[in-house]
């Protein structure tokens, strides 16, 4: 069972500070609305108008998410780790 994921008003103030971190809370995001949009697509009610409604709007806004973590790492170039290697 996957853990729910909270995000505090402490965690959006740090957030607005840290892009990194923000990175890292959009990343959490989009890994848990991946896996329900998987749950939908394989669950029971597949067929269903009103489920498939909700797959698309939860794929675009995956689609929106990791354009996101993209541009906040485009912005910030490389990581330390990452110039090292």
């Amino acid at each position: 069972m996957q853990q729910q994921l909270i995000i505090t008003d402490a965690d959006v103030a740090k957030s607005r500070e840290d892009p990194r971190y923000k990175q890292i809370l959009l990343a959490k995001s989009l890994e848990r609305l991946l896996g329900t949009l998987y749950r939908l697509q394989n669950g029971p009610t597949v067929a269903d108008p009103a489920n498939a409604r909700e797959l698309r709007e939860g794929a675009m806004m995956a689609v929106q998410l990791a354009d996101l973590i993209r541009a906040i790492d485009e912005r910030l170039g490389p990581t330390p780790e990452a110039q090292a290697s």
